[in-house]
């Protein structure tokens, strides 16, 4: 019986060469599109959860209450907290103070060392983290040397054919002296689905003193992870906590509470912190995910539109079947199995296109998947139940349709006017070009939304403006800059404390908000040397810029911070600053040169408002201050247009004569500033893709009902020709009906995009507003491509001979 079926719907399939090719060509582009994101989803949604202990995993996250219910959260918090939840609180198994940065280390015969991403830790991670050790011991801290356990991958590059277990590596430091990593043992590679990917991992101890919480809430901060008991409920361990908090500080109220971040939360779900790194994001998971849906539904919808469309071809065979003695479960079967041999040959082609396509989604995520359909075996058996669920359903209601006639009206003809016809067509047509109407205008809103964050006016000028890597000038700093400046390639320069993207300030405070009594807004302060502004480009509104004649503008607070801390606090009370207009109107600054309550600073000058924090943010008020030397920071170098390759050669040889032991690590600001919003530039190019693929998977299905259209109306068009009729009418006459499917569903599309997006757009603290264009736009694109699309085909219709349709009669 299997095989009768087979070879019927095979037969089927080469009969209507036309037909099986569109609706193949539609289900493989749906199933491939649909695979690829579903890759990327699981992934995303996989992250952490291949810890043994991931459920009971948390990462403490430091609340900071303003006053009148304002909040900020941020990771770090005071390195003595863990060690005092553990010895106060039977829930806890064990914690570790841990976090991912990059390192560099001297191995290999490169003078510059290796960068990589290094796990730095304390021993207890091998109580809360569990990894595959293939050599060595490094479960057995080695004092005296902080430990180093590579992985394989890194052994493999760097050590081929020695063991490195028991040397030593020395590591570049930025700042600060060179240390020795001593290597313990070697793992199994991380897998890249942790936010916690690293190539090594340093284990060290924290000082005795890190290990005291101190009542007066003052000390280190760090991240922190908790192991926790299982069962123990997070809601209830969060009150004792907070409660416990609270009553332990003798001084004042406690200004910190604290919220516990389940370990398969952090990658998809800290859009809250002002994190950066490996982070994801779920809102676009959602998004990714229900475009793959739609995409695969819309190639479903054609296959079910042009299935019940040529039913009218299938039911004298279901009638002359159902006379020979075919029962109607018999004829659901066959048809059904036809359904399947259709999305059996699509996957089979999906598959082959996943495989050639799967780099380059890997390339634009700048990350490799660590499950795909071609490392795990249990996603190839899911995406094969999945197809044959997708196809049962999809092929249940053709199946149905062309069951159902009765033999005795079938052989009568009684059922040829209007076999085929109804109004499930008409919705289907119409849902599938709702559905690529809806993707297209998500397309073009992000575009335009990328666009207006590419050009706005920051306030400063992002172009051409240098920045290293944060180092120690070691003192040198002010002669380097000097040398820098004697460049000709060089217009400006600054050693700063804060640069562009790296935060909103290089510190913060609170003061009280003159608009909520009882609240307090946060206030970013920018230190850096006297050239800043003019590096940067502000511009002066009110007041004066620093001046260098005035020793008073540009302090050595390194010296004050070493030698008296009190005296520091009261130099930077009576700093002369610079401030936004933002924050002047804040502040209701009347008068320049006059203090300001509860403001650390005395304005002298006033800037135009610039953004230096990403555009998701609100302004906030921010504040310029100048120091004379400034130990640690970055340096920010205007260069001449044109200049960037000749001016990177000379920079690079004043760095070697400077700082011969440092590497040089450098960016252009306009490309970090670009990054920013990486996410949503890939989020735009995923749009832009699915929609031409929707839009095409619409059109694929649009052409095939034309042409099924045509063939079931030859005759009537050989009649309109021969009675008179144009090219143009039967082009109308073929048309008409589709394209007003097309405007409902422009009319349909519209308000749930413009909801959807609006939604979207209230991530951004600057964004574009919806216009009507959008829509006119989108509609009018959908209108034109319908149109040539049913025209192609109704123009040949139209043009043919009608003597040979009329033959038969």
């Amino acid at each position: 019986m299997l095989k009768n079926y087979l070879l019927t719907a095979w037969r089927n399939l080469l009969r209507n060469k036309l037909y099986s090719a569109i609706n193949i060509a539609g289900l493989t582009i749906g199933l491939t599109a649909c695979l690829l994101v579903a890759t990327v989803v699981i992934n995303d949604l996989s992250y952490d959860r291949q810890w043994k202990n991931a459920a009971n995993i948390y990462r403490i996250i430091s609340v900071n209450n303003t006053g009148n219910g304002g909040q900020e959260q941020f990771l770090g918090t005071f390195t003595g907290l863990g060690p005092a939840l553990k010895k106060n609180f039977p829930e806890v198994t064990d914690y570790c103070r841990m976090y991912v940065r990059d390192d560099r280390l001297q191995a290999g015969a490169d003078k510059d060392g290796i960068k990589l991403n290094v796990l730095y830790a304390e021993p207890s991670v091998w109580n809360v983290l569990n990894f595959t050790v293939t050599a060595g011991h490094p479960q057995q801290y080695v004092k005296d040397y902080p430990n180093l356990i590579i992985t394989e991958k890194f052994k493999k590059k760097f050590f081929p054919s020695a063991n490195p277990v028991g040397q030593t590596v020395n590591n570049i430091p930025s700042f600060g002296n060179a240390k020795q990593y001593l290597i313990t043992g070697i793992i199994k590679d991380i897998p890249s689905n942790t936010h916690l990917y690293a190539d090594a991992i340093l284990v060290r101890e924290f000082r005795p003193t890190d290990n005291e919480l101190y009542k007066q809430e003052y000390g280190t901060f760090t991240q922190q992870y908790l192991l926790l008991r299982p069962g123990t409920g997070i809601a209830q361990f969060t009150g004792k906590v907070n409660k416990w908090y609270k009553n332990i500080f003798t001084e004042g109220k406690a200004r910190y509470s604290y919220t516990f971040q389940p370990l398969t939360d952090v990658y998809l779900r800290s859009g809250y912190l002002s994190e950066t790194g490996n982070r994801g994001n779920i809102q676009n998971v959602y998004i990714f995910a229900g475009v793959a849906v739609l995409l695969l539904l819309v190639a479903c919808i054609n296959f079910v539109n042009l299935t019940t469309a040529r039913a009218l071809k299938r039911i004298r065979e279901t009638g002359i079947r159902k006379v020979l003695g075919a029962h109607k479960k018999q004829l659901i079967a066959q048809f059904l199995f036809e359904s399947l041999l259709f999305f059996c040959i699509a996957f089979v082609l999906s598959l082959l296109l996943y495989n050639l396509f799967i780099p380059a989604v890997e390339k634009s995520l700048g990350r490799i998947l660590a499950i795909s359909l071609t490392n795990n075996f249990l996603m190839v058996g899911a995406a094969s139940s999945a197809m044959l669920l997708v196809s049962l359903f999809t092929g249940l209601y053709p199946a149905f349709v062309l069951s159902r006639p009765r033999p005795a009206l079938v052989l009568k003809s009684r059922l040829a006017g209007n076999a085929g016809t109804g109004l499930l067509r008409k919705g289907l047509v119409i849902l599938q070009f709702s559905i690529s109407i809806i993707i297209l205008v998500a397309a073009v809103i992000v575009q335009s939304q990328l666009r207006f964050l590419d050009n706005k006016d920051l306030g400063f000028d992002k172009n051409n403006l240098f920045k290293t890597d944060i180092v120690s000038w070691e003192t040198k700093g002010v002669a380097f800059k000097q040398a820098v400046l004697q460049l000709p390639e060089v217009q400006q320069a600054s050693i700063t404390a804060w640069a562009p993207t790296l935060g909103g300030g290089s510190m913060s405070t609170e003061i009280p908000n003159p608009s909520q009594p009882g609240s307090k807004v946060k206030v970013w302060y920018i230190d850096g040397d006297i050239d800043l502004a003019a590096t940067l480009k502000l511009q002066l509104q009110k007041g004066r810029y620093f001046n260098t004649a005035l020793a008073t503008d540009a302090p050595n607070t390194d010296s004050l911070m070493e030698k008296d801390f009190a005296k520091m606090e009261a130099n930077q009370n009576s700093q002369p600053v610079l401030v936004t207009a933002y924050t002047a109107k804040f502040l209701g600054l009347q008068q320049l040169d006059k203090p300001v309550l509860n403001f650390r600073g005395i304005p002298v000058g006033v800037l135009k408002d610039f953004n230096n924090e990403s555009l998701k943010e609100k302004m906030k008020p921010c504040v310029l201050r100048a120091s004379s030397v400034v130990n640690y920071g970055y340096m920010l170098v205007r260069v001449k247009p044109g200049a960037k390759k000749t001016f990177i050669e000379k920079y690079h040889k004043l760095w070697q004569q400077f700082f011969p032991a440092k590497v040089l690590e450098f960016d252009w600001v306009d490309s970090l500033l670009d990054a920013q919003y990486s996410s949503e530039h890939k989020l735009q190019q995923l749009f832009t893709f699915f929609s031409y693929l929707a839009v095409f998977l619409a059109c694929l299905g649009l052409f095939g009902l034309t042409t099924f259209t045509a063939e079931q109306r030859v005759k009537e068009i050989g009649i309109r020709k021969v009675i008179g009729a144009s090219v143009a009418d039967i082009v109308g006459l073929l048309s008409a009906g589709f394209l007003k499917l097309v405007l409902l569903a422009v009319l349909i599309a519209s308000p749930v995009a413009a909801w959807l997006m609006h939604n979207w757009l209230q991530n951004f603290a600057y964004r574009v507003s919806i216009e009507w264009w959008v829509f006119a736009l989108v509609g009018g694109v959908a209108l034109v491509t319908a149109f040539a699309t049913v025209s192609f085909r109704a123009v040949k219709a139209a043009l043919a001979n009608p003597a040979k349709s009329l033959r038969s009669e």
